[in-house]
């Protein structure tokens, strides 16, 4: 069975012959990553003014950086901004290239921030909270215009992918260390309408939802199932309660998961990372599948090392069947 067919039927709970891995490091990864180029040149490596007109500065640490400057700091600013362009040539120009290699794996369009993330990286952190509640009319202009953009690119990369994208994935960071950033009642006023159609745009497509969220989200995940969403990727399993987690949800929706980055993954022993490996997949995964072992890609952001991303990966490996001395640690690492 292909990687493609494995990913899928953990996501539809169709009786996967294993868990579906992603390891990069080691060269197993049953997904396939897609991103699009920024119109205007910018990565998180280089910093400076992104398309849409943040301006982001580097730090010493290897991160992603910060903004200095929001574009929607003053709503007075509003009226006359302009979005990026969803169809632009620059953001396509590497995309056929990138599909070519995808061989036989499950392909995921990476659409990078959502509909939570964007609208906070254009207003400001704080502003973006206080506006739920004193600019409510303004707060669901921009967000309708974050849902077009979002479906106008979705709909383009499907049309350039011939049928061949798998899943559209996007990340909305939702919570603090104790409960959602923004109160459910307004999670569900705001977002939960436009996560809808966002998912139902997306299956009419033919492909499969995916959302990375980290801290503690469980008084919206229901809301979340019941919008569309297939698989969520949280990296902060402990944050959220194993056991809270997969007596709540395992079954219901598919699990992208990891030892927690926050604890376990930079700090514990390797028995430790691979206990938790282990118990993940005892309390999240079921009979018929909903299961996604992946690992931490940019490792110095959180401290870990190679040794305990191995531990990880054997531990995961093991319990989908597949023999990890197949794949090495990389000279060099």
């Amino acid at each position: 069975m292909t990687s493609r067919e494995i990913v899928k039927r953990n996501i539809t709970f169709s009786d996967p012959p294993r868990i579906a891995i992603k390891f990069d490091v080691f060269g197993f990864n049953d997904c396939y990553d897609i991103w699009l180029k920024d119109c205007r040149g910018y990565t998180f490596e280089t910093g400076g003014i992104d398309e849409w007109g943040c301006v982001w500065e580097r730090s010493e640490v290897d991160n992603m950086g910060r903004i200095t400057r929001y574009p929607l700091s003053d709503w007075s600013e509003f009226s006359a901004y302009q979005f990026p362009d969803p169809l632009s040539p620059a953001k396509y120009v590497q995309f056929a290239q990138d599909l070519a290699g995808a061989g036989d794996k499950f392909v995921m369009f990476c659409g990078g921030h959502g509909l939570f993330e964007r609208f906070h990286l254009l207003r400001g952190f704080e502003n973006a909270l206080l506006d739920v509640y004193v600019e409510p009319e303004k707060t669901h202009e921009l967000l309708d215009g974050l849902l077009d953009f979002h479906m106008r690119v979705i709909t383009e990369v499907h049309r350039l992918g011939g049928g061949r994208l798998d899943a559209v994935a996007i990340a909305d960071d939702w919570g603090t260390e104790s409960a959602t950033m923004i109160s459910p009642e307004k999670f569900r006023e705001f977002w939960k309408p436009r996560y809808a159609k966002l998912f139902k745009h997306i299956h009419d497509l033919g492909m499969h939802t995916w959302m990375h969220s980290c801290g503690k989200i469980n008084d919206v995940v229901d809301d979340l199932i019941d919008a569309g969403l297939d698989v969520v990727n949280s990296q902060q399993p402990r944050t959220v309660g194993i056991d809270e987690f997969g007596r709540r949800f395992a079954g219901r929706i598919c699990f992208e998961t990891i030892v927690d980055t926050q604890t376990t993954y930079p700090h514990g022993t390797l028995d430790e990372i691979r206990d938790e490996a282990r118990e993940l997949v005892q309390k999240w995964n079921t009979p018929h599948g909903g299961f996604i072992a992946s690992d931490y890609n940019d490792a110095a952001a959180i401290g870990t090392t190679i040794e305990r991303r191995r531990a990880a990966f054997e531990a995961f490996a093991e319990l989908a069947g597949i023999d990890p001395s197949l794949y090495p640690v990389p000279e060099g690492s």
